[in-house]
């Protein structure tokens, strides 16, 4: 399984975002099963849905976003366990450096035994101990 944060999503939809192309040749990968099933959780979703109807207000066009991982991804549900764990870490956190959903993330792939991530975030990278695929 490979997590797909939002950073990678939100490139791959944005024909314009600097990281596009990467993300095209990522997902090429993804689509030929080279990194397992993708996953990402509700919060995940809600960042991407949320951040391009934003960016593009463009509802057609996040509807067709929403539907596409809706149909591609594994989506898990962060639960109140994992949210307890993600506050935790959150809140240890000795600078601000990850999101309330970054830190979701974390925990997410850790209960789930989750090891890759596809991200772009800079912090995400240098603060999880996943294998990061950028």
């Amino acid at each position: 399984m490979i997590f797909l944060d939002s950073s990678f999503i939100i490139a791959y939809a944005n024909e314009q975002d600097s990281l596009h192309d990467k993300a095209l040749s990522i997902a090429t990968d993804l689509d030929n099963g080279k990194y397992g099933t993708p996953v990402i959780t509700d919060y995940v979703f809600d960042e991407v849905i949320t951040t391009i109807l934003v960016r593009t207000k463009n509802l057609k066009k996040v509807m067709e976003i929403g539907e596409k991982l809706l149909d591609t991804t594994l989506m898990l549900r962060i639960d109140v366990n994992l949210f307890d764990e993600t506050w935790r870490n959150f809140k240890d956190q000795k600078e601000a450096k990850l999101s309330f959903t970054d830190c979701s993330i974390i925990v997410a792939c850790k209960a789930n035994g989750i090891a890759t991530l596809a991200t772009f975030d800079s912090d995400l990278k240098k603060l999880s101990k996943l294998s990061v695929i950028d």
